[in-house]
């Protein structure tokens, strides 16, 4: 392909995307990391549990990956997720498919550069293809959307070289999935630590949200790396009304273990959690929580 029909064809994806953007509703997510444990919990629990998701007034549950590594590949694993997925839609529940999770993803993304690109190139093939497999066994009307597992920091993708890599993949990504169906949107979800200042912070995701993916911004309460004032910052710089950088934000209804290292989270307190649950985007954008086992009605999930 010569240059000139690269670029008009990557202006007219961009001009699909916008007008996709447009049209999109917003929506109020539950974000649901499927794990092979989660099999532990008998086949007749699902569905009283999505019930009480979308009597919450969840309109669309967000699988985060419907492969993990290896995970979910087996047959047998896939065919269990699938169940689940149909019993959601079944409780009035539309559905996010979550595509290819790597669990070397937040090691890779530090490599060099040129090293960054073929590996984020290599994800973006692999995940429209679990895409096309997905949309095979579901069938197209039954996915509403697409999310992209990467969980995009203020850390690694300063760097402009890198930074590049990042956006030129995700473009690729994008034109991959309209290929299966043009007007689905495309998820991702960024997070902050203080890296950037939040002026540069808001730049990564008007660069990331350029390439045509709808952003939600993780709003930091439950890992609590930063105060609450700190945090105020960067979400104003991320979600104002005018030009916002981000389409949504996530709503984190769990809190980091004290003295971990490591992700470990717990349940927060009934008060905490209704307060939680009741805050409600700027701008009348989409609304995300995570996650469902966090929730009192799904708190099995947990010990498993």
């Amino acid at each position: 392909m010569t240059r000139a029909r690269l670029l008009l064809a990557t202006a007219l994806m961009l001009l699909c995307a916008a007008a996709s953007a447009r049209t999109v509703p917003p929506v109020h997510a539950l974000f649901y990391q499927p794990q092979l444990a989660d099999r532990a919990l008998p086949a007749e629990r699902w569905p009283a549990l999505f019930a009480r998701v979308r009597a919450r007034g969840f309109d669309t549950l967000v699988v985060q990956w419907t492969q993990y590594g290896d995970g979910f590949t087996a047959p047998a694993d896939r065919a269990w997720l699938r169940a689940r997925l149909d019993e959601a839609r079944a409780g009035g529940l539309q559905l996010v498919l979550g595509l290819a999770a790597d669990p070397a993803f937040f090691q890779r993304q530090a490599d060099a550069p040129g090293a960054v690109a073929s590996y984020l190139q290599g994800l973006a093939r692999r995940d429209v293809a679990v895409a096309a497999q997905w949309q095979a066994l579901l069938g197209a009307p039954a996915i509403t959307g697409w999310y992209l597992p990467l969980e995009i920091d203020d850390q690694h993708w300063r760097n402009p070289e890198a930074r590049r890599a990042l956006t030129d993949a995700l473009a690729e990504e994008v034109s991959g999935l309209h290929v299966l169906a043009p007007a689905r949107p495309v998820y991702v979800t960024a997070f902050f630590s203080g890296r950037m200042a939040p002026t540069a912070y808001a730049q990564l995701l008007a660069d990331v949200r350029a390439t045509g993916v709808r952003v939600w911004v993780q709003n930091g309460a439950g890992t609590a790396q930063l105060g609450t004032a700190e945090r105020a910052l960067y979400l104003a710089a991320a979600d104002g009304c005018a030009g916002s950088p981000a389409q949504g934000r996530v709503y984190e209804i769990f809190a980091q273990v004290p003295g971990q290292t490591a992700f470990a989270a717990r349940p927060l307190p009934t008060a905490a959690l209704e307060a939680a649950l009741a805050q409600a985007p700027p701008c009348e954008g989409d609304r995300a929580v995570f996650e469902l086992r966090y929730l009192p009605e799904a708190a099995d999930l947990l010990v498993h």
